[in-house]
């Protein structure tokens, strides 16, 4: 029996983690079991850690796990800056006043530099309510499967430590290596130590996840070439948005949630398992999600299609540029249909037609490339009831592949193929004929998350966002912001920027993090949450005449903080009322006076200043 707190198996590269649902009496079961280990993450959802030849086994043996998902590769969301223009601030009205104040942020990312001063109050203690490092194996933590915690006041000892020339990591040995989490902790919620920039919700306080990254996922990579990208796993990243959940209710403080990672791989409609915990989390009051739509846009990584009739054949090609080791992908036939399989070589040896059989596995070995293929047929899936053809190479050769799907049972004959996200794929990895929409990443196309996608300094569409809908036709994203070259600071401190999607939903993160300093601490609408969010942002966004609305890349418009506060103050105005106001809704009393150059007006404690040139584009 292995003792789950002391497991190594998480962290060993030959082990996969995976995301499980189970019921009953699993941990008890479990912990029996010599080969693998695993934990409860939910009274729901759970992890564990065995490897590929032993799951099946597992599954015998441990018959409370209910369903095992798929081992889906989550990816940063940052990308290299593409425009050479710097954004000097991220300006929110100053008249506001607001600046997070009593208002909890919650990452999920690489860390956070608890050094650095933009984090630190002007007295020099540390903004950073908690950090949970899942990278720490000597776990001292009993309610933690990996990694350690290190509250507030380990936090504070290790700065005074560092102060006085000590080593501040043998109290707090959490370090953001790679930075991303650093940078994003800067856009949303610097101090404002360097007179350069100021984060938006600069009073806030912090409550951090550093994600363990995948060594199996990493293994992989290294031997297709691909070095230096760290990859994740679903089940850290829900036990770390759990982790969240219950600080935000145990401090009894709003918290807005700020996920920088996202897979490209999945159903693309809401109903996946991650997907399916995210909507909850996001339904609970005084909680906010934030999530980006990812990178992969431009990828060429997603190919979509219809079968047309009972019999057809529907051929997507994929371009392989050199040997892979180990590559995979699966292909979404969405319910009812069904469609079965025949893959080409690029010599022209095919697999011969792999009938859909409900759990079918089959090996085909291709003999001229010495390549070898798994196909699984998953019919239906267990949480979206979609057709899932699960294939696997093993050496897979350069050259055009052919995949060819033949209709079994059609009714609109929809299939989707999703890649690995572009990082984790040699270069030149395509589809031939790709599909730019419906490239949002995982968990962006979940319910009561505000999904943001981002355009460039001129605010120009980014072929690299990812784009909507989803495959069920859910509007997503929601709003769109700035995402190049974001300015924020670092590990060790100074000024940098940040690109990408994790920016833009950086941006917007920070200021629903004043909206819920504005409608709970401050008791103006104590019932704010994910969805009424979301609302705001989309009632407030700018949108203009060039877009259909909703649009696939920039949902509902381009994100306005202050046309969204002119919406929940009811600020508009007809044309000709320009002279003083004083009126009453509800409990709200608001007064507007009239000057040349402004309007003016109080919500409770709330000062708005709207130039007249900005309120002739609001009518």
């Amino acid at each position: 029996m292995i003792n789950t707190r002391d497991c190594k198996l998480y962290y060993d590269s030959n082990v996969g983690n995976y995301l499980i649902e189970y019921r009953g009496n699993f941990k008890d079961q479990i912990d029996k079991v010599s080969y693998a280990c695993g934990d409860v993450i939910t009274n729901s959802l759970g992890v564990i850690a065995v490897s590929d030849k032993n799951l099946q086994q597992l599954r015998r043996d441990v018959p409370e796990i209910v369903f095992v998902d798929f081992r889906d590769m989550f990816v940063l969301q940052d990308i290299s800056p593409s425009s050479t223009d710097n954004i000097a601030s991220i300006k929110i009205n100053p008249y506001l006043q607001l600046t997070g104040r009593g208002v909890l942020i919650g990452i999920v990312d690489t860390g956070i530099d608890y050094l650095n001063q933009e984090f630190m109050r002007e007295d020099g203690t540390s903004r950073i309510f908690s950090i949970w490092d899942q990278t720490i194996e000597n776990n001292t933590n009993d309610s933690l499967y990996i990694g350690d915690t290190y509250s507030n006041q380990q936090i504070n000892n290790a700065i005074n430590l560092y102060k006085n020339q000590g080593d501040p990591y043998s109290i707090v040995p959490s370090k953001d290596n790679i930075g991303h989490g650093t940078k994003a902790a800067g856009i949303m919620g610097a101090r404002g130590y360097s007179i350069e920039f100021q984060g938006i919700a600069n009073d806030s306080d912090f409550v951090v996840v550093k994600l363990f990254p995948s060594s199996n996922f990493k293994k992989t990579l290294e031997a297709n070439g691909i070095d230096n990208v760290p990859v994740y796993n679903q089940s850290e990243i829900v036990a770390g948005l759990e982790y969240l959940k219950r600080v935000s209710i145990e401090s009894r403080k709003p918290m807005v949630i700020y996920l920088g990672v996202g897979s490209s791989e999945g159903a693309h409609d809401g109903t996946n398992l991650i997907s399916r915990y995210v909507s909850s989390l996001g339904s609970i009051r005084g909680i906010c999600l934030v999530i980006g739509v990812g990178n992969e846009g431009a990828s060429q990584g997603h190919a979509s299609g219809n079968i047309r009739n009972l019999g057809d054949r529907e051929s997507i090609e994929i371009r392989i540029p050199k040997e892979i080791t180990s590559f995979g992908f699966k292909v979404w036939v969405q319910k009812p249909n069904r469609a079965s399989i025949n893959i080409i070589s690029p010599t022209g040896e095919d697999s011969k037609l792999i009938e859909s059989k409900t759990n079918k596995t089959q090996q085909v070995k291709y003999v001229f490339l010495n390549t070898d293929m798994t196909v699984t047929y998953y019919t239906p899936e267990n949480f979206t009831g979609h057709e899932v053809i699960d294939i696997v190479f093993i050496s897979i050769k350069p050259g055009i592949w052919i995949i060819q799907l033949v209709g079994e049972y059609i009714t609109n004959g929809r299939y989707d193929i999703w890649l690995t996200p572009k990082g984790t794929l040699p270069e030149g990895t395509e589809f031939i004929e790709p599909d730019p929409l419906n490239t949002l990443t995982i968990p962006s196309t979940a319910l009561n998350v505000a999904t943001i996608g981002y355009f460039g300094s001129d605010n120009a569409i980014l072929a690299a966002s990812g784009k909507g809908f989803n495959t069920n036709g859910l509007v997503n994203p929601d709003i769109a912001t700035l995402g190049i070259n974001i300015l924020t600071t670092q590990p060790l401190g100074g000024i940098t920027t940040l690109s990408g999607s994790s920016a833009a939903t950086a941006v917007v993160a920070g200021a629903c993090a004043l909206l819920l300093q504005w409608g709970i601490i401050n008791r103006n609408d104590p019932t704010m949450y994910s969805k009424k969010i979301i609302s705001y942002l989309m009632y407030g966004a700018f949108r203009s005449e060039l877009f259909k609305y909703p649009s696939r890349e920039i949902g509902y418009g381009n994100f306005d903080l202050l046309g969204t506060f002119n919406v929940i103050s009811r600020a508009y105005r007809n044309e000709n009322r320009i002279e003083k106001i004083d009126y009453t809704i509800g409990k709200n009393n608001f007064q507007s006076c009239d000057n040349d150059q402004f309007i003016e007006y109080y919500s409770n404690n709330l000062f708005i200043r709207i130039p007249r040139r900005n309120m002739e584009e609001f009518r």
